[in-house]
């Protein structure tokens, strides 16, 4: 007995006095190496070097596989497309700390260390997978949205609508296990109600926010006339950006607001009118065909459209006032000849144009103040349809055609074959009148009836564009 407990008791005092004599040779051995009794994850890795723990790690990471049962279906999948893996680098790192520390030499002899492999997550991938459960349990949600309504002159709210969500304790917890563990492993699938990430009401303060930009008074005035944006513009105008499908606040494009207020510069520019008068020889005004008037150009545009920007992100109202450079107008000067500023028309030198006396029912032809033709007895327009008054221009000649139109009394005429028409005004026109054997009387439809002679002289001498004055 007492041999026996002697043996024994030598047997218990040997390891430290081995150790203690040994030390520094047992230290040197696995000083690179995993200590004796060592495991990752339940892999035996002892003596190991730090590439071999590393492989070993990676080849069990790499077979993992958790089995999820959903409902009816069953599905088999590595950890990577669950959103889990294995950081090898880390859980070596993990693992070969023990090996800095003189006691953690001694402890390996008589304790075993088992270190589980560090784990990351894919969020991203995560979330993926697990909306897929949901969906493919149909018992997804939704979360409330916000969109331009129909009528593109306002936001509007999609509510969200509660669903469920994978609990974290047979899906996530179980996966993060395995991957610890470096052991496939098996779950069925439980759901909790789960949370929209976008609640209604904070879609419903987005939605606010963009509104109160549409329903903001907004308008530019040239000084006399107002343009208010109406609200499907400034709807337009504004963008609910999303972040990782959240809705954010509202923020105005600038661009469109530059845009808008340059085209409403635009419509309140005016052109200057270019005058046209005469003046005789001495440069004296004779007369004023077209009054000339000055044009305006806006100068401040830009700073309006910044200043809008402005005041639209801060949700507030806006009014701004165009300011102007005038732009002068300009003359142009016909000079008349000399005589002609006390006949019915002030022609320049050398102008052919033709004078019709409605009071005299006369035809003159002039170039410049000076008679070339005439005057000529004619027949103008009766009292019922009468002759058109005015300064107008030859734009049409026809050397042979059928007129038609309408009587007073409504009735429709047709004349064939008439000659040497020079077409004035509307379906007015110089013309020789074969069928008639006297002039200088008012009897015709409105045309200027002429001896086709006369007709045919006027169609040679005025080409289109030739003034005819028709004047009583």
């Amino acid at each position: 007995m007492m041999s026996r407990r002697r043996l024994a008791l030598t047997a218990a005092v040997a390891v430290p006095l081995v150790l203690g004599g040994a030390g520094t040779a047992y230290a040197t051995h696995y000083q690179d190496k995993a200590l004796p009794g060592s495991a990752v994850g339940g892999v035996p890795v002892a003596g190991m070097t730090r590439d071999e723990v590393a492989e070993t790690v990676r080849e069990r990471a790499a077979a993992v596989t958790v089995t999820l049962t959903n409902g009816g279906s069953t599905r088999t999948a590595h950890l990577a497309e669950l959103g889990y893996a294995v950081d090898v680098e880390a859980t070596v790192d993990e693992l070969f700390t023990a090996n800095r520390e003189w006691s953690s030499y001694a402890r390996s002899l008589v304790t075993p260390r088992d270190v589980p492999a560090v784990v990351s997550t894919d969020d991203r991938t995560l979330a993926a997978v697990v909306t897929s459960l949901v969906a493919d349990a149909d018992k997804a949600g939704r979360d409330a949205t916000v969109s331009l309504a129909k009528d593109k002159r306002s936001f509007v709210v999609s509510p969200a609508v509660a669903g469920q969500t994978v609990d974290p304790a047979t899906f996530q917890d179980v996966v993060a296990r395995a991957a610890h563990r470096l052991a496939p492993a098996r779950t069925t699938l439980r759901f909790v109600e789960g949370t929209p990430k976008v609640s209604t009401a904070v879609a419903q303060h987005v939605a606010d926010a963009a509104n109160a930009i549409v329903n903001a008074p907004f308008s530019v005035t040239d000084g006399t006339k107002s343009y208010p944006a109406a609200p499907y513009t400034k709807a337009s105008w504004v963008t609910v950006p999303v972040s990782d499908g959240v809705p954010q606040a509202p923020i105005v494009d600038a661009a469109k607001v530059r845009a808008w207020v340059g085209a409403v510069a635009k419509a309140a520019t005016v052109e200057p009118t270019t005058g046209l008068r005469y003046v005789d020889s001495a440069g004296t005004v004779r007369k004023v065909v077209t009054e000339a008037e000055d044009g305006r150009t806006p100068k401040n545009a830009d700073q309006l459209a910044g200043a809008a920007v402005a005041a639209l992100g801060s949700g507030g109202t806006y009014a701004g006032t165009l300011a102007f450079s005038p732009v002068r107008a300009t003359w142009d000067e016909k000079r008349i000849a000399p005589g002609a500023e006390n006949l019915a028309y002030p022609a320049a030198v050398g102008e052919k144009w033709i004078d019709v006396d409605l009071g005299r029912h006369t035809m003159t032809a002039y170039i410049g103040a000076e008679v070339v033709y005439g005057p000529i007895a004619m027949v103008n327009g009766a009292a019922a349809t009468p002759t058109s008054v005015g300064t107008f221009h030859v734009y049409l000649k026809n050397p042979l055609m059928t007129m038609r139109g309408r009587n007073a009394d409504g009735t429709n005429y047709e004349t064939p074959d008439v000659p040497w028409s020079s077409f004035f005004v509307g379906g007015i026109a110089l013309h020789g009148a074969p069928w008639r054997s006297s002039f200088g009387y008012a009897a015709s439809h409105g045309c200027i009836n002429l001896p086709v002679p006369v007709a045919k002289w006027v169609y040679d001498f005025a080409p289109v564009g030739t003034t005819v004055v028709s004047h009583y």
